[in-house]
């Protein structure tokens, strides 16, 4: 993937990863220190516009797409045909109760008509979406989806995300990725509980939105952002010189063959059939086994990290991630193991040493990613608020209402505005002036902003 897109080999990897989760969590869940889990892994890659995180997302897609829009075809005749069963159903209920409502007694119609199932509809992959969405898709929809974008900050900035959102979307997401049953009560209607599906998630975010996002406290204290595989490499724009050499050519030659092998691959696990429990749209995949080394070396990692998570330790400010990896890597493990053999029912050793290697990496970013926690999210509010004012009115008055009115989106109420406003000032980068007229109106507190050159 980097060498055809020259992109950072982590963002490739990422996209990678996130389709083979998604290839592979219908067809096994795997043994964990603590019960079974499923193979479902959630990505957040983190990397500024250019870095080429789209390019890498549409390769590594490429087979997904290409089996939805084979399967899209044969569901259009599988619809066409179940419309019309329903059609003839529909009018034989309907006879069906006339009779009986017109008969003297009790009629027991035993060649009663049964209702058709109606096809289950081939979408793999859902983008900008919400958690209803995410519920309305799985009535009918593939019991194991993934959530992926390029544009993640169109989640992040969205209505599942919204202020008034926030905590449904990633209480929702957080148990998705458990695998647990997913609610939805609606007024006048009935709980519908949708059980045994599956959900990876991937999304790709600019540098900006994902310090808003690791600094969020609801993301934080509720564990979505616990549950994420985080990667934020250091960017490679100023460095992706093309050359034409016979080296380099050879080497990209061999690079499409690799990733047609990989997507060969993903086309043939998305073509397995799934195990149900009777019902198509319910999964009940079989259970990965941990071979007794590899439980004896995810016993040994998961001590490890739990000693630093002690008080001072290394992992104390990110507890909550660190209490998961030993799950995440058996997952990862588990992901592993299906992507080589679908039909293997355990996890050996080796493997197992691969996700466990590749977990402690994922620890160390999200040391780097996650640091921003140790700072108070109003520090940062205050300093985009700052900013702001340096952008908009770096020589004019301004007051509480302006900001209110016409400030960054995530700030605009009196209290929040009011409490950076004391920061900034205790911080000596607002200064009060005399009380000055602002847009014509008068201002009982007025101040100027100070150039940080």
């Amino acid at each position: 993937m980097a060498d055809l897109t020259l992109a950072p080999i982590e963002i490739g990897f990422q996209s990678l990863l996130a389709v083979s989760s998604l290839a592979t969590q219908p067809l096994a869940d795997v043994e964990t220190l603590a019960g079974k889990a499923p193979l479902s892994l959630f990505f957040l890659t983190v990397a500024p516009s250019g870095e080429r995180k789209s390019s890498c997302d549409k390769l590594a897609m490429e087979p997904v797409q290409t089996w939805e829009e084979d399967q899209f075809a044969a569901y259009l005749h599988s619809r066409k045909s179940y419309e019309f069963e329903l059609e003839v159903f529909e009018s034989l209920h309907r006879k069906q109760v006339r009779v009986c409502s017109g008969s003297d007694g009790d009629v027991i119609e035993t060649n009663a008509p049964q209702a058709p199932i109606a096809p289950i509809v081939p979408r793999k992959v859902l983008s900008d979406v919400t958690y209803e969405g995410l519920l309305h898709h799985f009535e009918d929809g593939d019991p194991s989806v993934g959530i992926f974008s390029d544009e993640g900050g169109q989640i992040f900035g969205g209505h599942a995300m919204s202020k008034d959102n926030q905590l449904k979307t990633s209480a929702g997401l957080s148990k998705v990725w458990d695998g647990a049953p997913l609610n939805r009560t609606r007024a006048g209607d009935t709980l519908t509980t949708f059980r045994h599906r599956r959900g990876c998630l991937h999304l790709m975010v600019q540098t900006g939105v994902a310090e808003s996002v690791f600094s969020n406290e609801t993301f934080r204290d509720q564990g979505l952002l616990s549950r994420c595989l985080i990667s934020q490499p250091q960017s490679r724009i100023g460095q992706r010189l093309i050359s034409e050499g016979a080296d380099e050519l050879q080497k990209r030659t061999a690079a499409k063959q690799t990733l047609a092998d990989f997507h060969t691959r993903i086309t043939g696990l998305l073509s397995q059939p799934h195990c149900t429990n009777g019902n198509p749209r319910e999964l009940s995949p079989p259970t990965l086994e941990l071979s007794p080394d590899a439980r004896s070396r995810l016993v040994t990692f998961a001590n490890e990290v739990e000693r630093q998570q002690g008080k001072d330790g290394d992992l104390a400010h990110i507890a909550g991630f660190a209490s998961k990896t030993a799950e995440q890597a058996a997952r990862i493990a588990g992901v592993f193991s299906v992507l080589a053999d679908p039909t293997t029912r355990v996890v050996t050793a080796t493997v197992m040493w691969d996700a466990i290697r590749l977990m402690a990496w994922y620890l160390t970013e999200a040391q780097r990613a996650l640091d921003v926690g140790h700072v108070d999210p109003s520090l940062h509010m205050a300093e985009r608020l700052r900013v702001w004012l340096l952008d908009k009115m770096p020589r004019e008055a301004f007051d509480k209402r302006t900001i209110v009115r016409f400030g960054p989106t995530s700030i605009r109420d009196t209290k929040t505005v009011e409490k950076l406003l004391g920061i900034l000032e205790r911080h000596h980068w607002i200064v009060r002036i005399p009380s000055t007229p602002v847009s014509g109106k008068k201002a009982a507190t007025t101040w100027r902003v100070l150039s940080d050159v």
